[in-house]
């Protein structure tokens, strides 16, 4: 059966075959594409409630499925590159921003420290995926043009990133009234 892709040189003949080359990485992409999924809902609802929960603590479980998948991923380079650097920091990020969730008493501004991390996980993921359809369906050859497309992707991807994550955070929370009693009081606290 012909496709209308056949004869056009422009255009790589694009296969399953050609996105997926182990079980690690088919795995890898599929939970990276739930996880873009499910993090774009994650910043479309809204941030309180068992719903955020649940989908939150499914977005970080896999997360670090896609992280430690990402690691056995080797077809590009043979060895450890800046994409498993990458899912390292990835992996930073997602501790960073579950652990004050976890802490008991939860720290001042816990809400902005976990907004901040996790939204900058999102956006290596998202950076990442750009990266990967790129390198994917450009005619690249090089290891160095893969490298130009995946540091203009994540330039782009980062300067989308810092306005809306600027736009659309939390506020800060506002100390605690016994607090600022001790404070003008001053009792420390």
């Amino acid at each position: 059966m012909a496709t209308w892709l056949e004869g056009c040189p422009m255009i790589p003949q694009l296969t399953l075959a050609s996105f997926i080359h182990s079980a690690a990485g088919a795995v890898h992409a599929v939970v990276a594409m739930l996880c873009i999924g499910v993090g774009l809902i994650q910043f479309l609802r809204p941030k309180r409630g068992a719903g955020h929960r649940a989908r939150g603590y499914f977005f970080v479980y896999a997360m670090l499925v896609a992280d430690g998948t990402a690691m056995l991923v080797y077809r590009f380079t043979g060895a450890l590159n800046l994409f498993h650097v990458g899912a390292i920091v990835n992996f930073a990020c997602i501790v960073a921003a579950i652990v004050p969730l976890l802490r008991s008493p939860r720290p001042a501004n816990w809400r902005l420290t976990h907004y901040y991390f996790i939204s900058w996980s999102y956006v290596s993921l998202m950076s990442a995926a750009a990266t990967e359809i790129m390198a994917r369906v450009l005619p690249l050859t090089t290891r160095g043009q893969v490298g130009l497309v995946a540091l203009v992707l994540s330039i782009i991807t980062m300067t989308i990133a810092y306005v809306l994550i600027g736009k659309y955070r939390p506020p800060a929370e506002a100390p605690l009234v016994s607090a600022k009693l001790a404070e003008q009081s001053g009792v420390p606290s």
